[in-house]
C-alpha cells in the first residue's frame, strides 16, 4: 500500500511499525500521477501566478460590490441607510442597481 504526501516530504519511505505501507515523497507522488517528472515545481508556480492574478481580479470584484451596495443601500453621509437594508429596493431584471430608475 502507498500513501502519499502532496507537498513537503523529500523521499519515500516505509512506516515502521507498518513496513508494507510506502510513504511516497511528494515528487515521487506526483511523477506517479501525472507521468511528468517536475510536476509538483510546475504547479506550484502555476498556482503562484494564478494567486496573484485572482488576488487582483478579487479586489476589482470587492470594489465593484461595495459601490453597488453603497448605491442600493448608501445614505448622504457615505454610511449605510439601515431602513433601506431592511426594506431593499426591487430592480427590474437586466438593470444593473447602479443604472437606477433613471
Amino acid at each position: 500500500m502507498n500513501i502519499a504526501v502532496l507537498a513537503g516530504r523529500r523521499k519515500t519511505g516505509t512506516i515502521r511499525a507498518e513496513p508494507e505501507i510506502s510513504v511516497l515523497g511528494s515528487d515521487v507522488f506526483w511523477e506517479r500521477v501525472t507521468g511528468i517528472a517536475d510536476f509538483r515545481a510546475r504547479l506550484l508556480k502555476a498556482s503562484m501566478i494564478l494567486a496573484s492574478l485572482i488576488k487582483a481580479r478579487a479586489s476589482d470584484e470587492v470594489a465593484r460590490i461595495k459601490a453597488e451596495a453603497l448605491g442600493l443601500y448608501g445614505d448622504r453621509d457615505g454610511g449605510l441607510n439601515l431602513d433601506a437594508i431592511a426594506n431593499p429596493p426591487r430592480i427590474r431584471r437586466g438593470v444593473t442597481p447602479t443604472q437606477g430608475d433613471s
